[in-house]
């Protein structure tokens, strides 16, 4: 057995998985749970999306960690707002705050809407920009007006003033509209092309993997988008410019950059907060945090709108005067000091995994469920198929957490935890401590789920006082189906059968050397108790062996078909079994395992069609000025499909069986997707364990790793694979009979269905 198989075969053992559990989130009304939500929520939106985090040296969970108290204590919705920018005030950004929403608000001294939206006033040109936005959103046909007044007024005007402070904030076809109207009617007033300022964001092309182990291919970003240009096309000299912007202003700080770095134009400023990309979630108390999700990026590498002038809420005509005042060059304002862009930034987003904590405390570990949730909400591919029970998690393990006692009931929360996402690729390493209190030791058997039922499939020696085919009906007088309960919520899973299977392979795990009482029933109906001895570890390499065939890896049947063991077929040995099966009217591939890559080198030989889509893949592309709401970004994904590669031989033209069942997961599946892709395959069996997706991982406090599955792959056609597993053409299932008889009836039916001609 390789290595990969071992480690595969080790995780299984080590990672504890479960189905999540159906209770009802009784603590969601508690107010003080659902103020630590909105902490979780904010936390990791900050985390992943403010762009200060690419690049600055701050500790975001130490933000978090001495933030927890003070949520906790938080009486009043002032006390949660106050603590909440506690945490946001370490990014050292005004932009990013928690307010409090209050029934009456005083609205920022505007132009009133009728005044005249394009006038003059003592020879300067007055442009109501937000207002005009608003009017053409409401009726495109007035823009072409507006323009034309602008082009007519132009020649006598001293100078402009571009007036664009909103009551509330603009929606996003008024916005549209405005930076439309604005850069058509700018045009007219440059007589040079402008260059603007640019922005630079976060991007998160998957979820890069904290640990190695991990895919290597997905990615974080920091990126800086190309500046655009305005071309300037007036006869005349541009006229002198001035723009008054409050925090209600739709952003154009491109613009407005660009403009103020060619000397073209001042910025006024009403008010403190600056016009930007801003996201806003809402939380519990009334409670809004706002977010930066984007910095501008000035024409002299400086960073973020630099007003010219900035002067407190007040009436419309005060801010008129500074603008006409900074038209004229008259303002007594030095010129604004320029914050340089940071070149260089974090190559690596690397959690802390805080190995030295055996036990976290209460607030590491809320920080450990905090981290898991943000990482699946954002970047699980198959976050869609969770469904409702999502909502539900953090009322319903934030008390958990906090409850844990020990390292041992805290690492049974995170395995618990990790069920939640229903993906057979889910488990927990390090987790030693709940390792150990299970145990790491079984007696020499195996046991399976075999008509509904755990029985003993294998047994390592042949004295031993209990047989292949006995039905367990009890494990140290507890009822198996209580057994199985246990182990099953601990085991991450995206279908049944896979549950059934990683449950019986831990079914009977204990101390070592510790004596295992049985209950069981013999095939002939005889119940009796069995004493066993917990002698061998999990990590024995005796245990592949009992999982992998005895049978020739490459044969030819006694009926004339090919057969070949994809779990044991090194993909160096590719060419010698096709030469070996190449006067076979059909082949049998036993897909029943694990294989070794063979798949891009046995499709291509299956057909002799070209370009051939093998599987459709698409993982989340998540960009920080795509946020919508407070819990997921825009359903943006990276999408590609992914083909068979050219053929190297002469092509198999016989028929094509597939044996499969529970034990083929991910690239066993991916292997399925490949052949039936390639050739019309009958699949013979049981449903497969429904994973597939290019593993990742994250860390948690205590030195934990989580893995999960990082791609969305599909069928060729679209179909879901993901929960469903590659369904069988013809079902057959084990037996007991069977099993004590050492028959494989999968590969008998396989052999049947052949000699009838290939019909079901």
């Amino acid at each position: 057995m390789n290595t990969q198989k071992r480690l595969a075969l080790t995780l299984l053992v080590l990672s504890i998985f479960c189905q999540s559990t159906q209770a009802q989130p009784s603590s969601a009304e508690d107010p003080r749970i659902a103020r630590l939500i909105g902490l979780a929520k904010v936390w990791g939106t900050v985390k992943y999306f403010h762009p200060y985090l690419a690049y600055r040296d701050i500790d975001w969970d130490k933000a978090l960690i001495e933030t927890i108290p003070k949520v906790n204590a938080a009486k009043t919705a002032q006390e949660y707002q106050a603590a909440l920018n506690q945490m946001l005030a370490v990014l050292n950004d005004k932009t990013t705050r928690a307010d409090l929403d209050t029934e009456t608000k005083t609205a920022p001294a505007t132009t009133p809407v009728t005044t005249k939206l394009v006038r003059t006033e003592n020879g300067v040109l007055v442009i109501e920009a937000a207002h005009i936005g608003q009017a053409v959103a409401k009726d495109l046909s007035t823009l072409g007006g507006f323009v034309t007044t602008i082009n007519q007024s132009l020649p006598s005007a001293t100078g402009v003033v571009i007036d664009a402070r909103g009551t509330s904030k603009a929606t996003e076809l008024e916005a549209y509209h405005l930076d439309n109207f604005l850069r058509q009617t700018l045009t007219s007033m440059l007589d040079s092309n402008v260059v603007l300022g640019a922005t630079r964001y976060r991007l998160h092309n998957g979820y890069a993997a904290q640990t190695s182990g991990g895919a290597g291919f997905y990615y974080s970003a920091f990126v800086n988008s190309t500046p655009k240009t305005i071309p300037g096309r007036a006869k005349t000299k541009t006229p002198p410019i001035a723009f008054i912007v409050n925090q209600h202003s739709p952003s154009f700080a491109d613009i407005m950059s660009g403009l103020q770095s060619s000397g073209r134009a001042r910025v006024v400023l009403e008010g403190e907060q600056a016009p930007g990309d801003i996201f806003t979630m809402d939380l519990a108390n009334g409670v809004k945090v706002r977010m930066r999700t984007a910095e501008l990026v000035n024409a002299d590498g400086s960073v973020d709108l630099q007003p010219d002038v900035t002067i407190a809420t007040g009436t419309q005509d005060a801010a008129l005067k500074e603008a006409i005042k900074a038209l004229q060059g008259n303002t007594t304002d030095p010129k604004p000091a320029r914050s340089r862009a940071i070149a260089t930034f974090h190559t690596v987003e690397e959690d802390k995994s805080y190995p030295e904590m055996t036990f976290p405390n209460a607030e590491y570990r809320l920080l450990a469920l905090f981290r898991y949730w943000n990482v699946i909400n954002y970047f699980f591919p198959y976050r869609h198929l969770i469904g409702d029970s999502w909502k539900t998690v953090l009322p319903r393990y934030i008390p958990k957490f906090e409850a844990n006692k020990d390292a041992v009931d805290y690492q049974f929360t995170v395995r618990e935890l990790v069920t939640e996402m229903h993906d057979s690729h889910g488990g927990v390493r390090n987790a030693s401590a709940s390792a150990e209190r299970v145990g790491t030791f079984l007696p020499p058997l195996m046991t399976g789920y075999v008509e509904s039922k755990s029985v003993v499939t294998r047994v390592l020696d042949d004295k031993l006082p209990i047989k292949v085919g006995d039905v367990i009906l009890a494990i140290d007088g507890e009822p198996i189906e209580k057994k199985r309960e246990f182990h099953a919520r601990y085991t991450a899973a995206s279908t049944p059968q896979w549950l059934m299977r990683s449950v019986h392979f831990r079914l009977l795990l204990g101390p070592k050397d510790s004596v295992v009482k049985l209950k069981v029933q013999g095939t002939g109906g005889e119940v009796r108790d069995v004493e066993l001895t917990r002698s061998q570890t999990t990590m024995d390499p005796k245990w592949a062996g009992l999982m992998e065939r005895s049978t020739p890896i490459i044969q030819v049947l006694p009926g004339g078909y090919g057969y070949v063991d994809l779990d044991r077929l090194q993909a160096g040995d590719v060419d010698k079994m096709f030469e070996t099966i190449k006067d076979t009217p059909a082949v049998i591939f036993d897909m029943r395992g694990y294989p070794n890559g063979t798949a891009w080198s046995i499709a291509p030989r299956l057909t002799e069609k070209k370009n051939v889509v093998a599987a459709q893949f698409s993982r989340p592309l998540l960009e920080a000025t795509s946020l919508t709401n407070s819990e997921l970004a825009d359903s943006a994904n990276y999408s590609f499909a992914q083909r068979i590669p050219e053929r190297q031989g002469d092509v198999y033209k016989g028929k094509v069986v597939v044996l499969i069942n529970e034990d083929a997961i991910s690239q066993a599946e991916h292997t399925c997707m490949f052949l039936e892709a390639a050739t019309e395959v009958t699949f013979i069996g049981t449903p497969t364990a429904g994973a597939n997706g290019d593993v990742t991982n994250m860390v948690l406090p205590g030195n934990l790793t989580v893995s999960f599955s990082g791609h969305d792959v599909r069928h060729a056609d679209g179909r879901q694979l993901q929960r469903v597993g590659i369904q069988p053409t013809i079902r057959v299932e084990r037996t007991i009979r069977g099993m004590v008889e050492g028959r494989d009836e999968i590969l008998d039916a396989a052999v049947k269905f052949l000699q009838t001609g290939g019909t079901k």
